[in-house]
């Protein structure tokens, strides 16, 4: 068994390490891109010291670990009798920035988006909607546990992807706005989805009569949290309460009726 790699140098300090460990006539190639920062150090998360006669060595140990493992590393420009210190870091530059900081004498090598999204494609958030990403037992994978989907509004795929044709936003006006999947097609269990869906949460008769203060008017019907069902007039038109005001009952009303919702987020 033996040990191999291949040194790709790219412009703007991006360097590919391309290593081969090779298992009689069998090679198992694994590649990563890093990008250089000068005098820049990534604070903690340290898996493993060592000294290295160069980058490359320093380098090549980080991916000898788990991907996981080593991320990224930390390398002194300085010598000590022809050794340099070498870093190994569990964490990356683009997950955690508030870990680098400027640091004479040294340089940050930290795994591109590319490499790090093939390796941990969680970090590229894949999952829409509010769907939660976990890591899949092996290197790229991955899987989504989407929110509770919004029965007149399905997951078009395993990403929690919906059909953003079939879902209307309005303009959000103190933090509130209204939203639809068609003309009141919302029970008040899949209003309170869709407010989810998008960050949201169901609005308040307060937030909403906010909303009507600073001059949100629409003449439709949306589910409230309170299980009321409410719209905000600015001026008197027939067939929208004929007044001005935040129009409807105070008193809740079944939650199987259909309407749309006012969201607050």
């Amino acid at each position: 068994m033996h040990f191999g790699y291949k040194i790709v140098v790219l412009p703007n300090f991006l360097l590919g390490i391309f290593p081969f460990l090779s298992l009689g006539q069998h090679s198992i190639k694994q590649g990563r891109q890093f990008y250089k920062l000068v005098d820049s150090y990534l604070v903690g998360n340290t898996t493993s010291t060592r000294h290295v006669e160069d980058y490359f060595d320093c380098s090549f140990l980080c991916l000898e670990y788990e991907p996981f493992a080593c991320l990224s590393f930390n390398i002194a420009r300085n010598s000590d009798n022809g050794y340099h210190t070498c870093e190994l870091s569990s964490s990356e530059g683009y997950l955690e920035p508030q870990r680098i900081e400027e640091r004479l004498g040294y340089d940050y090598y930290g795994t591109t988006t590319e490499s790090l999204f093939r390796i941990s494609p969680c970090s590229s958030n894949p999952c829409s909607n509010g769907g939660t990403c976990s890591q899949g037992k092996r290197s790229g994978k991955f899987s989504c546990q989407c929110l509770p989907q919004v029965t007149v509004l399905p997951f078009i795929d395993n990403n929690c992807n919906i059909d953003t044709k079939k879902m209307v936003r309005y303009k959000s006006v103190e933090g509130v706005f209204h939203t639809k999947t068609g003309r009141y097609k919302l029970n008040y269990e899949n209003a309170k989805r869709l407010c989810a869906l998008q960050g949201a949460q169901l609005a308040t008769y307060s937030q909403l009569h906010k909303a009507w203060k600073a001059g949100a008017e629409t003449c439709e019907y949306g589910w409230l949290i309170d299980a009321t069902a409410r719209f905000p007039m600015q001026t008197k038109k027939g067939g929208c309460g004929n007044k001005v005001g935040v129009i409807g009952s105070s008193s809740p009303i079944s939650k199987t009726s259909t309407y749309n919702a006012w969201c607050f987020k």
